[in-house]
């Protein structure tokens, strides 16, 4: 199960970075105000595969355990509060470049630590 969790994260990885490379943009497709589903199911599915992982393994998988309440904690943001969610991403004080390339090396960031979380 921590294969696929960490293969997830690094294709939603690639797929963030290879689409700002090519000029298409996953991110700023996910961050409108129409696709909220669209996000939401990705998180959700980072949440399940988590919970998976820590529910059935002992000991506890605390590198698991981080990344998903990281993942609870933007979903519960984005729930209970969009407005302030979508004025932050429509602020122009925030360069939408380097947010891209941020959140890609931070997904893959996700995908390594849950690769190696056996060794913690």
């Amino acid at each position: 199960m921590l294969i696929l969790l960490s293969s997830l994260y690094f294709l939603y990885g690639f797929m963030l970075f290879y689409s700002y490379k090519k000029g298409y943009s996953l991110l700023r497709y996910l961050l409108k105000k129409k696709n909220i589903n669209v996000l939401l199911t990705i998180e959700l599915t980072f949440i399940v595969i988590s919970s998976l992982i820590i529910f059935s393994s002992q000991p506890l998988n605390w590198v698991v355990v981080l990344t998903m309440v990281s993942h609870l904690a933007g979903i519960i943001w984005m729930i209970s509060s969009p407005n302030s969610y979508y004025s932050m991403v429509e602020m122009n004080s925030i360069n939408i470049d380097s947010l891209e390339i941020s959140s890609a090396m931070i997904v893959f960031g996700y995908g390594i630590f849950v690769y190696f979380s056996k060794l913690f």
